[in-house]
């Protein structure tokens, strides 16, 4: 999805007045303080976010090691000045939901999910890219799946701090492996099934 920039104002969102906002329908990231909307995603981009998301939560159901999580969800990345990003897909591991908040609450997860999974848009630069592997890995995210719908590939990137290993690229006919979930693994062709 592309990002636009909300038109600057003087002061930069502070997570206070970010709290205190109604809820809005639309996707958004908040990077330094502004505010960054995307633009709707295509169905096809949906259509591998479901697909990915089902594999998750039925990996979710069997191993009852965590909890699967679609987009919109905010991840803290720090409150001043203010970031957060919200990948596609996540998957976070009870232990790590029992630092958040109720599931009822909207504010964003201030423990970092193990894994997060980011579907990329023509749009989206390789500086975005790595800005949003250098928040994750901020905070403790451990794995991201960086899925390319034109290349019909998953990229494993195992995340500590600001490094980064690549586990695998996996394509069509391949099954890819967690690095942080060692017993989950997903068929591409599943992920990218029409």
């Amino acid at each position: 999805m592309s990002v636009a920039r909300q038109p600057a104002s003087p002061d930069r969102l502070t997570y206070e007045q970010y709290l205190a906002e109604e809820e809005t329908n639309r996707r958004y990231e908040i990077v330094d303080g502004e505010r960054f909307f995307m633009t709707n995603p295509t169905r096809r981009h949906q259509e591998i976010l479901l697909n990915i998301a089902e594999a998750l939560r039925a990996y979710e159901r069997v191993s009852q090691r965590g909890q699967t999580i679609i987009a919109p969800c905010d991840i803290l990345i720090r409150r001043r000045p203010l970031q957060i990003r919200q990948p596609d897909v996540l998957f976070i591991s009870r232990e790590q939901l029992a630092q958040c908040s109720a599931d009822t609450d909207p504010t964003p997860l201030e423990a970092a999910p193990e894994l997060v999974i980011e579907i990329l848009s023509p749009s989206e630069t390789r500086r975005i890219r790595e800005e949003k592997l250098d928040d994750y890995g901020a905070v403790g995210v451990q794995e991201c799946w960086v899925v390319d719908p034109e290349a019909e590939t998953i990229e494993v990137i195992r995340l500590r701090g600001k490094e980064r290993e690549v586990i695998g690229a996996y394509g069509p006919g391949e099954t890819l492996r967690s690095a942080v979930f060692p017993d989950l693994s997903v068929p591409v062709a599943a992920a990218f099934a029409r």
